[in-house]
């Protein structure tokens, strides 16, 4: 105890501190998706491989920044501010499921969008050239605009594991009215992440 109340009395120049960050668009929760997950876990309740979202803190992330230096955080709103700055507000429809991995092994379900707004992809590719510049860059992945419903450890019965999901309606599960970005800072507990506002940034 002692030795740790000492240490911000260390003043080095090589000890950074950090937050773990990532740029975002919050999305409202209606009773639609609620429904969705409890009605999975109760059909799939023999699962016991199965991490289920918390449906009170749903959000797309646009950009990961991870374990951040504080003092690059003023520099990173900025630039998101100036990039939002040019955008105007657009809406979602999370109507689809999917699943990433595959049919013999799902390892992803997810919410996804038939009519995917090209004014997202015009925002996000602008947001990663920003980033870019200020020297976080891009990973190879294309952007798979995508909500997770829960991620499979492994699966006792396959077989009916997809005769859930092929039973899944296709409806609007998620609407959105995006006219704002969030930067968040994230904090892992056991009980799973929990998520703080360090800035809400409008769009337009």
């Amino acid at each position: 105890m002692n030795a740790a109340k000492l240490l911000p009395l260390q003043t080095n120049t090589h000890t950074m501190k950090t937050k773990r960050t990532f740029l975002a668009i919050s999305i409202p929760c209606s009773t639609e998706f609620p429904a969705l997950v409890e009605r999975l876990k109760k059909n799939l309740q023999h699962e016991h491989y199965i991490n289920y979202v918390k449906t009170n803190q749903i959000h797309l992330t646009l950009k990961f920044l991870g374990d951040t230096p504080e003092d690059d955080i003023p520099a990173i709103i900025e630039a998101c501010q100036k990039v939002a700055k040019r955008h105007q507000p657009f809406t979602m429809d999370f109507d689809k499921t999917g699943l990433f991995g595959s049919n013999r092994v799902p390892r992803v379900l997810w919410l996804g969008m038939n009519d995917q707004p090209q004014a997202l992809f015009d925002l996000e590719a602008d947001l990663l050239d920003a980033f870019d510049d200020l020297g976080y860059l891009r990973d190879r992945q294309n952007f798979v605009p995508h909500l997770t419903v829960c991620r499979i450890k492994q699966l006792v019965d396959k077989q009916f594991f997809m005769q859930i999901y092929n039973s899944i309606e296709q409806k609007t599960y998620l609407h959105a009215d995006v006219k704002e970005l969030i930067y968040f800072q994230s904090f892992l507990q056991p009980t799973g992440p929990f998520y703080k506002v360090l800035k809400r940034i409008p769009l337009g």
